[in-house]
């Protein structure tokens, strides 16, 4: 055992070292409140026109890319045509030589959306001010620069009258992108005002939205996967080349929203139609004359519809009572009978939402043959009200009885 009085012990253990502070002058730019700040309306108005600029030159791309496989017409030609498809994604229709189309692309329209969101984002970010009135202010300044150079060029090709589903759902789907974009960067929430049993009615109607439209696309890959000789078959028909079959799935890709729609239509029992004399639902399929789409290659065969089929009316109840569990899940202290109500509520909007997308989703390829393609909108109404509604009402009540007698 060491001594006490061992020389290690007289080191001092404990250092004292003082120093003197320094002080730095900061550095040019290291404050961020001496940046120079650029005017949100400004940034507003060069995103909305930056956005204009990007989703063009996307569609336009996708044309010319279209153009080189066919060798045919000319480059002015096929920028003119790109332009009528970038303005029938943002809903103001195209006329394709002598066809009107007003069927809007949504996968087009979603990246238009896209990207207007991410720039109204940037935008609110560089205001100052209430975050409500920034939001407002946003999104009004971004949809109004948007919306200019639209209407303009629409103007200058002589654009058809457009339909109004498809330019009401182009507009809705831009302005809703704005907001959020905006909200999202002032950190705004919009439904802190609002009563608290219908504070989560906007999440409940989001998510029977996302089980529809689950639904729909497993419905479509499951067409494409049981009759994939077909969509082969029909793709080798085309005989479009490399370049060319990349610039037509790009094209169906456009148009997939659409189809997962329609698919989610069909799911619920309604089904949708293909031009005058076509069918395709649930109960009988009658396809009529069809384009030579591989796409389309996926639709079920003609007649009566298989026993097997109507497991998937199951998608609508899913998507009831998804919307009935987020506002149950928000209300941990209500009755059943509250519950109950609450889960009808939101089905019963999930199931309008939904009708409302259907119908933004449908238009016409032509003027004779295939006019009115998109789901069959009355029986759908009834459908997909009635599924989502019961459907939420019953898990509603199942979901409060059993937290009354858990407790």
């Amino acid at each position: 055992m060491a001594s006490l009085l061992s020389a290690r012990r007289n080191e001092p253990t404990i250092v004292l070292r003082t120093t003197v502070a320094r002080s730095e002058r900061p550095t040019p730019g290291s404050d961020e409140s001496e940046l120079p700040r650029i005017s949100w309306w400004l940034v507003a108005v060069g995103g909305a026109w930056a956005a204009v600029i990007c989703g063009w030159v996307i569609v336009v791309g996708v044309t010319v890319l279209g153009w080189l496989a066919a060798d045919t017409g000319t480059f002015a030609g096929a920028l003119r045509v790109g332009t009528e498809l970038w303005l029938l994604a943002n809903g103001a229709g195209a006329r394709l030589g002598s066809t009107v189309v007003t069927l809007v692309p949504w996968g087009a329209t979603l990246v238009f959306a896209f990207l207007v969101s991410r720039f109204a984002g940037v935008a609110a970010r560089q205001h100052r001010g209430r975050p409500l009135t920034g939001a407002l202010g946003v999104t009004a300044v971004v949809l109004t620069a948007y919306a200019l150079p639209v209407a303009g060029t629409a103007l200058l090709t002589g654009t058809p009258q457009p339909a109004v589903p498809g330019l009401v759902g182009a507009a809705a789907a831009l302005l809703l992108s704005a907001w959020w974009g905006s909200i999202r960067s002032l950190e705004y929430s919009p439904t802190a005002a609002w009563p608290g049993w219908c504070r989560a009615l906007p999440r409940a109607v989001t998510a029977a939205q996302l089980a529809m439209l689950l639904t729909g696309a497993a419905a479509l890959v499951a067409g494409l996967v049981v009759h994939l000789n077909r969509v082969l078959a029909l793709t080798d028909s085309l005989n479009t080349g490399v370049v060319g079959g990349v610039a037509l799935w790009l094209v169906q890709l456009a148009f997939a929203p659409n189809g997962v729609v329609w698919a989610g239509s069909y799911t619920l029992g309604a089904g949708f139609s293909l031009g005058q004399g076509s069918v395709i639902a649930l109960a009988s399929t009658e396809h009529g004359l069809l384009p030579s789409v591989p796409l389309l290659g996926a639709l079920p065969g003609a007649g009566a519809g298989e026993v097997a089929q109507l497991w998937w009316l199951v998608g609508g109840a899913v998507a009831g009572a998804s919307a009935a569990w987020v506002m149950v899940r928000a209300r941990p202290t209500a009755r059943f009978d509250e519950t109950s109500l609450v889960g009808a509520l939101a089905g019963v909007l999930g199931g309008l939402v939904f009708v409302t997308l259907a119908w933004v989703s449908g238009g016409d390829l032509g003027s004779t043959r295939l006019a009115g393609l998109g789901p069959r909108l009355v029986p759908l109404l009834m459908l997909a009200v009635t599924t989502m509604g019961l459907a939420g009402m019953f898990t509603g009540l199942v979901l409060g009885l059993l937290r009354r007698f858990s407790r």
